[in-house]
């Protein structure tokens, strides 16, 4: 299961490159519509849910927690004016952090991935143990942004990638 896990995310972060790869710096930062995410909203919320992962694991952030603040689950949804990655700074940590995601979900055993996760946002879905939570940021919730990415895409006038 953690292969398929892990190939899934790598599909992932290789269609993420593609979504974005002819966007411009200035088009990171727009936003259709006020309750609409920008890019780099996106592309850091990715990021700090890599942490979240982590933490199942008693590993250290890859992100800081200002991070957290500007682009976690009840942040704005545009980009941050005090706290702007930048692509490079994005996509590297998006990189190293979800293969660190994966190392550490190799490696755990049985009896940690199925121990209860104490993500409070989450505790009320299916998503019960913490397998089901890296499981669900590595594929899921990385996929839900990847449509939302795909839409501002769209929206910017790019054609479809598939």
């Amino acid at each position: 299961m953690t292969a398929t896990l892990t190939t899934l995310n790598e599909f992932n972060r290789q269609y993420l490159k593609s979504l974005i790869s002819d966007v411009s710096e200035e088009e990171l930062d727009l936003q259709p519509q006020p309750e609409l995410h920008s890019i780099r909203w996106i592309l850091a919320h990715l990021c700090i849910a890599i942490d979240y992962g982590l933490k199942q694991f008693d590993l250290p952030f890859v992100c800081s927690l200002r991070w957290h603040a500007a682009y976690g689950p009840t942040s704005a949804p545009g980009t941050s004016a005090k706290i702007r990655p930048t692509r490079d700074e994005l996509l590297q940590t998006i990189d190293s952090g979800y293969t660190l995601l994966c190392d550490a979900m190799a490696r755990a055993t049985l009896e940690e991935m199925t121990l209860v996760h104490e993500v409070d946002l989450l505790k009320a879905t299916p998503l019960k143990t913490r397998g089901d939570l890296v499981g669900h940021i590595l594929t899921t919730h990385f996929a839900t942004h990847l449509g939302q990415l795909s839409s501002l895409r769209r929206h910017f006038g790019r054609p479809p990638l598939f």
